[in-house]
């Protein structure tokens, strides 16, 4: 008998709750955005004192050995891009595509990952200190970043497209491929995000089959499904189609 995320949280969440030192908990990912299904992992979030995060990890460490098995773990190098201190766990007895991203934050952090446009509605198992805002990202920092992303992505962009160009003319698919996925994620998805996820202006791919419209989906999902260079020529076209038409719609953040 394998534990289900259910089971997981069942028996991992009184734990937490009982110890002292964690003041916040909350649940992230697909539990905040309300898209949690049979293959969601489980996303942790839990806020103590700088002085507690290497005593936590050890703690909780020994608690999942002890009633689940550790089968692998992964512990972030810090310091990590968002600050936190992460570690990723695979355990013994869940379901094998269970996992828990573990993340730590000292009660000092600025960026708190609880923006509610950015994360989703957060309910908290705990929140001694009410650290968790649950507000939306204000609207100047949102066009500040867009702004920046849509002069990133319009930017150079006649480099890679004649690197491009040139693969396919030498029917060299590896190399066209390669160049047209560097073009996807560096110029157009900046601006699908524009259109589709102001907010999530950095997210990149990630959840485009949720956010985005089925016709920009499709326009991705096309390069991914092109196998010759006929095919890769063809979606390119559209991609250069839709850069355009999205760089002319938002050159006021030029």
């Amino acid at each position: 008998l394998m534990y289900t995320r259910e089971d997981l949280i069942k028996q991992l969440k009184p734990y937490l709750l009982n110890n002292p030192d964690i003041t916040t908990i909350w649940e992230g990912g697909s539990a905040a955005t309300n898209t949690v299904d049979a293959y969601s992992d489980l996303d942790l979030m839990i806020v103590t004192e700088k002085a507690n995060i290497e005593s936590l990890f050890i703690a909780i460490e020994s608690f999942l050995n002890k009633h689940f098995g550790i089968d692998e773990k992964f512990r972030v190098p810090e310091p990590a891009w968002h600050g936190f201190s992460q570690c990723f766990y695979h355990l013994e007895t869940t379901e094998p595509w269970v996992y828990i991203d573990l993340c730590i934050l000292p009660t000092t952090i600025k960026d708190r990952f609880t923006a509610i446009d950015r994360h989703g509605e957060i309910t908290a198992w705990k929140d001694t200190i009410q650290f968790i805002e649950n507000i939306p990202t204000p609207q100047k920092d949102i066009k500040q970043k867009a702004k920046r992303f849509y002069q990133n992505a319009t930017s150079g962009e006649f480099v890679l497209r004649l690197e491009i160009d040139k693969a396919v003319r030498r029917e060299n698919y590896i190399d066209a491929y390669n160049f047209m996925y560097a073009y996807l994620m560096r110029h157009l998805i900046p601006l699908m995000n524009i259109e589709h996820r102001i907010e999530k202006v950095d997210f990149g791919m990630r959840y485009a089959k949720r956010d985005y419209s089925a016709s920009d989906y499709t326009v991705i999902q096309s390069f991914f499904k092109a196998s010759s260079i006929n095919e890769l020529e063809k979606v390119f076209k559209l991609i250069l189609s839709r850069f355009e038409s999205l760089k002319t719609k938002y050159i006021d953040y030029a």
